[in-house]
């Protein structure tokens, strides 16, 4: 059994410690590849870099939309030097956060377009942060119809769910599902097309149970599918295969 953590956060101070570790020690938990997002362009450099370093690593390029204060004019045509590496396998993540700020909202969604944009120019997958903003982001994604989307960390209504299969959206799904009071990610769990379903960690936030409110890693990818699959009433192994099949299409990894 193999398993695809499609979005951790390696690069945090968190994994200072035991980083080196970590990331060596993820064969033995049958997690094959990592793909880690950026938060802006510092992050980006990051990521790439150490992705580089190994084999079972890698990245994407971007600013996350609470991250937008320190973009600056260039800064796009530094991402897009940044994606032209083979290690680079998405635009991400980007996208609207209106929970942690609400005034900035046409400057979030400027920024958003012109990443949007650069994905389009490099025929790369987005990877889609939308907190408490669905309807505006695919309200804006509706002009990207010719992009491959992941909707990173879902946590919408079937509505939105229905929407995002009806335009062949990804759905990546993290710990969350394993809360007893994850409603939404429960019910997106059981009726996403299986074929469109992505898993994550979102490292080293949203720990699983039995680890919730301890730091979060990829190793912990497997209570994520065990909890999927038991929701959907199949083999945690049909479920592993499946989903890092899909990841391997989305991200192109060969």
């Amino acid at each position: 059994m193999k398993l695809i953590d499609s979005h951790a956060h390696l690069t945090s101070d968190d994994f200072n410690e035991d980083r080196s570790f970590l990331i060596k020690d993820l064969s033995n938990f049958a997690v094959n590849y990592v793909v880690m997002p950026a938060c802006d362009l510092e992050d980006s450099i990051d990521v790439l870099n150490l992705s580089k370093k190994y084999d079972n690593l890698f990245a994407q390029v971007g600013f996350h939309p609470q991250n937008i204060d320190s973009f600056k004019d260039g800064d796009i045509e530094k991402l897009e030097n940044l994606a032209k590496d083979p290690k680079v396998l998405a635009i991400g993540e980007i996208g609207l956060d209106y929970y942690w700020q609400y005034d900035n909202k046409d400057e979030q969604k400027e920024i958003f377009i012109k990443q949007l944009d650069l994905a389009r120019k490099l025929k790369l997958p987005v990877v889609i942060h939308s907190r408490d903003s669905i309807d505006d982001c695919l309200e804006i994604l509706k002009d990207y119809s010719d992009l491959k989307v992941q909707i990173h960390c879902f946590s919408y209504s079937y509505i939105h769910l229905m929407e995002c299969m009806k335009r062949g959206y990804y759905i990546s799904i993290g710990g969350v599902v394993t809360f007893k009071n994850a409603e939404n990610e429960k019910n997106a769990a059981i009726n996403v097309d299986l074929d469109r379903l992505m898993l994550e960690t979102d490292s080293p936030y949203l720990s699983p149970e039995p680890y919730r409110g301890m730091r979060n890693d990829p190793r912990k990818i497997v209570e994520v599918a065990r909890e999927i699959a038991n929701l959907r009433g199949m083999k945690l192994s049909k479920l592993a295969k499946r989903t890092s099949k899909n990841a391997m299409e989305f991200f192109n990894i060969k």
